[in-house]
């Protein structure tokens, strides 16, 4: 019988991806948003960002995470399958997989609500860097699984 649950390697693989997720994700998310006050002629000093994106950071972890972890979870369980089946160059089907995860995501929340849940993604470079940020995740996933199978 196989095994239905994860092992240790992918238990802590996915963790580390989701911290990168949400981090870099926030991070993202907070500068498009000061961008976008930078076009309407606000300054907004260096200190600011800083302090801003850290309270995003942490502020948006919640939420972030609840909406993104779900999809990037999927597609990680589905990059699994695709990666054993292809079985060559797993970082890239990993990364893919981040990749569509925040892509799907985004574009489900637009039907299904008729808004854009998050300002970056309401014009085509916000929405591809949110993608960016999925295909990286994917990439920890990948690198971070190997490193602590290897390890254990």
């Amino acid at each position: 019988m196989k095994r239905f649950l994860p092992n240790r390697a992918q238990f802590f693989g996915f963790i580390t991806a989701f911290i990168v997720l949400n981090v870099i994700g926030a991070t993202v998310q907070t500068q498009f948003n000061l961008g976008h006050l930078l076009a309407l002629g606000i300054d907004v000093p260096f200190s600011t960002r800083i302090s801003t994106t850290l309270h995003d950071i942490v502020s948006l972890q919640p939420l972030f995470g609840a909406i993104f972890g779900v999809g990037f979870l999927v597609a990680m369980i589905v990059g699994h399958v695709i990666a054993k089946l292809v079985n060559t160059l797993p970082d890239l089907v990993f990364a893919l997989a981040g990749f569509a995860a925040m892509g799907v995501t985004l574009l489900a929340l637009k039907a299904a609500f008729q808004i854009t849940a998050f300002g970056a993604a309401r014009e085509w470079d916000g929405f591809f860097s949110l993608c960016v940020v999925g295909a990286l995740a994917g990439y920890a996933f990948s690198v971070s699984k190997t490193r602590f199978a290897r390890n254990a």
